[in-house]
């Protein structure tokens, strides 16, 4: 059964990762319009706008209908490590086969760093490779001089070690990606964690501080309630010795202080009379 405060640590957490999140696909809109664009532009040079605005709209589509159909679910995210580096493999045929147009791909590995799901670049890794041996296989064994169809999907020279250091490299940079997701999750995990525990330990702190006020306040009422009955007793018993000696005596000068002893006695009366009805209900 979870804690008071494991609970609240969950809620922190929660509502951190849902606020990362949220910023997070801020940011990526900003990117997907650059990487749109950017296709786009390179239609106009290399004349190949069927690619740019075609690739480059259903990218869009596929990414912005997975966030809509499935609001609950990070699958999205995973829409998008895929989409971003069909975006790579679009710029190198856009490009007659530029290959350095791979780094956009390295670029989209960086930035969905912000998601913290080292998850996310497991995508990248798997489409890179199968497009680098895709890439290796169109070139050497189906468009070559043998067939008479010279297309360049690389102008790289894709023989084996070419293809295995190429995958090396993207993997590591991948890895690398992946593993800086993980620590910013796991760190963002222990601060909250952490500041979960001191706002526990202040409100334990506070609480304390409110039962040891609490404490001392009783410990007052109590003094005061013993207090005015203390006092009770001998202003009562003032009061009626007062009564009694002006039943003893004529003497209207003398009945004269007595009343102004008994008005007085009976006004420190009221007071504790007063002061011990306010005590008991406040030790209530």
């Amino acid at each position: 059964m979870k804690t008071k405060a494991s609970l609240n640590e969950q809620d922190y957490l929660h509502s951190f990762m849902s606020t990362m999140t949220q910023k997070s696909d801020t940011i990526i809109n900003y990117v997907l319009v650059v990487y749109f664009l950017l296709g786009i532009g390179l239609s106009f040079k290399y004349d190949t706008f069927e690619i740019g605005v075609g690739v480059g709209t259903l990218n869009l589509l596929a990414y912005y209908s997975a966030k809509f159909f499935m609001k609950n679910s990070k699958f999205y995210q995973y829409v998008l490590s895929v989409i971003l580096a069909i975006f790579m493999a679009q710029y190198i045929y856009q490009m007659h086969g530029l290959f350095e147009m791979h780094f956009t791909v390295f670029i989209a590995s960086t930035i969905l760093i912000i998601y913290q799901n080292w998850k996310l670049q497991i995508p990248l890794t798997l489409l890179v490779i199968l497009h680098h041996a895709g890439l290796a296989y169109l070139q050497n064994f189906v468009f070559n001089d043998a067939n008479g169809l010279q297309v360049y999907f690389s102008q790289v020279n894709f023989d084996l070690e070419t293809l295995i250091i190429h995958t090396v490299l993207a993997a590591v940079v991948f890895f690398m990606n992946g593993y800086w997701a993980y620590y910013f999750k796991e760190h963002s995990q222990n601060h909250i964690s952490k500041i979960s525990d001191e706002y526990e330990l202040e409100n334990m702190k506070l609480a304390s501080a409110k039962f040891s006020s609490m404490s001392a306040t009783k410990e007052y009422n109590d003094f005061i309630h013993r207090t005015t009955l203390d006092l009770k007793l001998p202003v009562n018993s003032v009061l009626k010795l007062i009564d009694v000696s002006k039943g003893h005596t004529d003497n209207d000068k003398l009945l004269t202080y007595l009343d102004m002893m008994r008005e007085s006695a009976k006004k420190i009366d009221d007071l504790v009379n007063d002061i011990h009805v306010k005590s008991t209900n406040t030790r209530h």
